[in-house]
C-alpha cells in the first residue's frame, strides 16, 4: 500500500509554472513540533529575564532600604549615647542637690527600678539586617527602655528634692555656694584632688582649691554662718574657719544655734576683718588675700567640709568647685554646646 503524502500546491499571480510539493506528514508534525518548542522556549526566557529585571530591581530597592536602616540604627545609636550622657549629668545633679538638702543618696539600683528583658521588635522589620545589626537593635531597644524608667524615676526624685527645698527653704543661706574671691580680680589656679606638691615637687592631696590674685583682693563668706576659729597655722598661714549654723528662735520667743552642714576655710590671709563667734553673712567681707603661711605668691586657700566628718572625701572634704553654682552652670552649658555639636554630627 502505497505512503500517503501531504502535497502543496504554489499557484503564482504571475503566469509561471505551478509548483507541487509533496511531505510525507511525520515530516510536517515534526516541523510543528519544533516551532511550538522554540516559541514556549522563547515565552519562557522572556519571562525569566522579565522576572530577573524584575527581581533585580526589587533587590535594588531593597538594598537602599537596608541602608537607610542602617543610616538609621547608626543614628538611634549615637542619639541614645547623648541621651544617656544628659541622663548622667541629671543623675549627679541630683546626687548633688540630696547632698545639700541631707538627704539619702539614691543607689543605681533604685534608679533601675528593676528594669528587665527589652521591648519585642518586630522580626519581619529587622529580618533584613545583619545579625550585628539586629543585636545592635535589641540592644538601642533595651537602653531606651532603660531611660524611660530612669527619667520617670529622676522626675519623682526632682519632686522630692523640691518639697525638702520647701520645707527647709531657709536652710539655702547656709549654703557656700558663691565664689569667695571677685571672679574679675582672682582665678583658679589649682584645684581639688591629687596634684604635684610645689614645694616637694611630690603627688600630694590637696583639700581645696586655690584663687589667685593680687594681694588686698578682698574675700567674702559664701554664706551664712558662725566664725568657729581664726589662728596662725604653719601651712595655711592666717586661716579663718566659718561653719555655717542656723540661729534659729523656739516657740518661746528664745534663740539657739542650730548646727547647719558645712564648713568653710579660708587660708593664707593677709588680714581677717572678723573674730571668733561673728556671726556673717554671705557676700560679707571677712579678710584680705595674702601669702601667709606655705605659700609660693598671694592667693586663697578655699575648703568646704562637711561637719559630719563621715559624709563627704577626705575628713570630710569636698570639692567646692561643686558648690560655685555659677561654676556648675558654666559647665552645663559647655556640656549643652557640646551634646548639640554632636546632634549636628
Amino acid at each position: 500500500m502505497p505512503q500517503k503524502r501531504l502535497t502543496f500546491i504554489f499557484i503564482p499571480s504571475d503566469e509561471g509554472h505551478v509548483r507541487e510539493y509533496r511531505f510525507a506528514p511525520q515530516l510536517l508534525y515534526g516541523v510543528a513540533f519544533v516551532l511550538s518548542c522554540l516559541i514556549l522556549s522563547s515565552t519562557y526566557f522572556a519571562w525569566g529575564f522579565s522576572r530577573k529585571t524584575d527581581q533585580e530591581e526589587a533587590l535594588l530597592q531593597l538594598q537602599a532600604v537596608n541602608a537607610d536602616l542602617l543610616r538609621n540604627v547608626d543614628i538611634a545609636e549615637r542619639e541614645v549615647a547623648d541621651f544617656e550622657r544628659v541622663m548622667a549629668q541629671l543623675v549627679a545633679d541630683d546626687d548633688r542637690l540630696r547632698d545639700y538638702h541631707m538627704m539619702e543618696p539614691l543607689s543605681p539600683d533604685i534608679r533601675l527600678g528593676g528594669v528587665g528583658g527589652s521591648e519585642d521588635l518586630p522580626e519581619e522589620d529587622i529580618a533584613a539586617l545583619p545579625e550585628v545589626k539586629r543585636e545592635m537593635l535589641r540592644e538601642l531597644s533595651t537602653r531606651i527602655m532603660r531611660l524611660k524608667q530612669m527619667a520617670r524615676f529622676q522626675e519623682e526624685s526632682f519632686a522630692q528634692i523640691e518639697r525638702q527645698y520647701l520645707e527647709s527653704e531657709g536652710d539655702l543661706r547656709h549654703f557656700p555656694t558663691i565664689w569667695p574671691v571677685p571672679q574679675n580680680r582672682a582665678w583658679i589656679s589649682s584645684g581639688f584632688g591629687h596634684r604635684i606638691d610645689p614645694f616637694t615637687g611630690r603627688k600630694a592631696r590637696h583639700l581645696g582649691v586655690d584663687f589667685a590674685g593680687r594681694t588686698g583682693t578682698p574675700i567674702y563668706a559664701t554664706g551664712d554662718g558662725i566664725v568657729t576659729h581664726a589662728y596662725m597655722d604653719r601651712r595655711l598661714g592666717n586661716i579663718l574657719v566659718i561653719e555655717h549654723s542656723a540661729e534659729e528662735v523656739n516657740a518661746q520667743g528664745e534663740s539657739y544655734i542650730r548646727q547647719g552642714k558645712f564648713r568653710t576655710e579660708y587660708g593664707h590671709m593677709q588680714k581677717m576683718l572678723v573674730g571668733v563667734g561673728e556671726r556673717v553673712k554671705r557676700n560679707q567681707r571677712i579678710g584680705l588675700m595674702g601669702s601667709t603661711g606655705r605659700s609660693t605668691g598671694p592667693h586663697l586657700h578655699y575648703a568646704v567640709r562637711y561637719i559630719d566628718r563621715k559624709r563627704g572625701g577626705v575628713k570630710g572634704y569636698v570639692d567646692p568647685k561643686d558648690f560655685l553654682l555659677d561654676h556648675v552652670q558654666r559647665d552645663a552649658e559647655a556640656q549643652s554646646a557640646q551634646v548639640a555639636g554632636w546632634e549636628e554630627e
